[in-house]
């Protein structure tokens, strides 16, 4: 399964500090069993500053587990820089055992669709991805990797937002 959480920030002054938060945070996210991989994203071209956070869980039970609730699992941890979310989802997608690695040179594009089948360039093969836990802000996500020449081409149209790594792929 992809936990994903989307945000919108919207405080300059306090988002180095959020931002170092967060990397933090990404290390104890990882030390929870279940919890197989994290990485960060910033969407391209976005004001107020747009950001997904993508990990590979192995089921929705991960957060009733004693581990997340331990480490303050569901943004207890991040309450200080709330004040400064003017957007803060979190879904749970099936379809793929595990999140796609973006590497250097790479962007993902991510689009919300009422149905997965979304018509999109010629070429392009979107991972098709269906809500399946928590709140469920939209039925299906497509998932596609680009090298950064394509990703410009594809976004036309398509409804999405192009986001680049912000921190490389981690594994626990």
């Amino acid at each position: 399964m992809i936990y994903m959480v989307d945000h919108i920030y919207t405080d300059p002054a306090t988002e180095p500090a959020w931002h170092d938060w967060y990397a933090g945070y990404l290390h104890r996210l990882l030390s929870v069993p279940g919890i197989h991989s994290a990485q960060r994203f910033k969407a391209i071209g976005q004001r107020p500053s747009r950001y997904l956070a993508m990990y590979s869980v192995e089921s929705a039970d991960v957060y009733q587990s004693p581990a997340y609730q331990g480490i303050g699992g569901g943004g207890s941890q991040s309450v200080r820089f709330h004040r400064a979310y003017a957007l803060w989802t979190r879904n749970l997608f099936e379809g793929a055992e595990r999140a796609p690695e973006i590497g250097k040179g790479q962007h993902v594009l991510v689009i919300d669709s009422l149905t997965p089948h979304q018509e999109l360039r010629r070429g392009v093969s979107p991972l098709w991805l269906k809500a399946a836990g928590l709140q469920m802000t939209t039925p299906y996500r497509a998932v596609i990797v680009l090298d950064a020449e394509t990703a410009g081409s594809v976004v036309a149209g398509s409804g999405g937002y192009v986001y680049e790594p912000i921190t490389p792929f981690m594994r626990s």
